[in-house]
C-alpha cells in the first residue's frame, strides 16, 4: 500500500464521524407558546447556518410542557415563561421578560382597564399558566369586578380569538400586541411588574448541538431580534 493510499484511508474514520456530526442530528424544544412567532424564525435562521440539523418545536403551555417533560418527554431544551414551571424540571437561567396588558381591536372604543366592568366579552388565560398567573396578578387594584366569560389554556388561544372578533378583549402578552400590530392594541395595567413574567432557559440533555442552539438563543444577535419582538432582556 502505498503512502498516499494509507492516508486517504486513515481519513475515512475522521470523514464519517463530522458527517454524522454535521447531519441527521435533531434538537428537540419544549418553549412557551408566546415564543411560537420568533422561536419560529430564529430556528429557521439556526438550521439555514448549520447545515443537516434539524430543530424540531413544541410550543404550548409552560405548565403543559413542564408536565410532559416530567412523564418522560424528550426534551433537549426548555424555556418556561415563569420560574415556577422550571421548577422542578431544571435549574433554569432567567432568560428574557415579558408583561401582560390588555388587548382589544384597534376599532374597540374600550381604553382603559376598567372598562372590563362595561358590557364586554374579555377572557384570560387560565391560572396555572404563566399568561393567566400574570393576569391574576395584574387585576389586583385596578377595580374589576366582572370575570371573564372563558380561561384559555395557552397564550395562542386567546389571541386567536381576539384577532378572530369572537371577544372583545383579551389579556395577552405585549409581544402578541406587536406581532399583530395591525389589528390588535395594548393597554398596560397600573401595575407594570406585577403583570410582567421572567421566562427561563434550560438545557435537559448532554448534547452538542443543543448547547450551540442555546449559546445562539442567548447570543446578543438573537436577543437583539428578541428584544425587537417586544422582549425585554434579564
Amino acid at each position: 500500500m502505498n503512502k498516499k493510499l494509507a492516508s486517504l484511508i486513515a481519513l475515512i474514520p475522521m470523514t464519517l464521524t463530522s458527517a454524522a456530526h454535521a447531519t441527521g442530528n435533531t434538537v428537540t424544544v419544549f418553549a412557551a407558546s408566546s415564543l411560537t412567532d420568533s422561536y419560529t424564525t430564529l430556528g429557521k435562521q439556526f438550521e439555514a447556518a448549520h447545515n443537516g440539523i434539524k430543530i424540531n418545536f413544541s410550543f404550548l403551555a409552560s405548565s403543559t410542557l413542564a408536565t410532559q417533560i416530567k412523564a418522560g418527554a424528550p426534551a433537549d431544551i426548555f424555556v418556561s415563561a415563569s420560574p415556577v414551571d422550571m421548577k422542578g424540571v431544571a435549574n433554569g437561567e432567567d432568560y428574557l421578560v415579558n408583561r401582560v396588558v390588555l388587548g382589544t381591536s384597534k376599532s374597540s372604543n374600550i381604553s382603559k382597564i376598567a372598562d372590563l366592568n362595561g358590557k364586554v366579552i374579555w377572557i384570560q388565560c387560565a391560572h396555572e399558566v404563566p399568561c393567566g398567573a400574570a393576569a391574576d396578578s395584574a387585576l389586583v387594584g385596578e377595580g374589576v369586578t366582572t370575570k371573564p366569560v372563558s380561561y384559555e389554556p395557552k397564550v395562542s388561544s386567546a389571541v386567536a380569538k381576539l384577532v378572530a372578533g369572537e371577544v372583545d378583549a383579551a389579556i395577552i402578552y405585549k409581544t402578541d400586541v406587536l406581532a399583530n400590530s395591525k389589528k390588535l392594541k395594548g393597554i398596560e395595567f397600573t401595575n407594570q411588574q406585577a403583570a410582567s413574567t421572567t421566562y427561563q432557559i434550560a438545557q435537559l440533555r448532554k448534547n452538542y448541538w443543543a448547547s450551540t442552539l442555546v449559546d445562539y438563543l442567548k447570543s446578543k444577535k438573537a436577543l437583539k431580534f428578541l428584544q425587537a419582538k417586544g422582549f425585554d432582556v434579564k
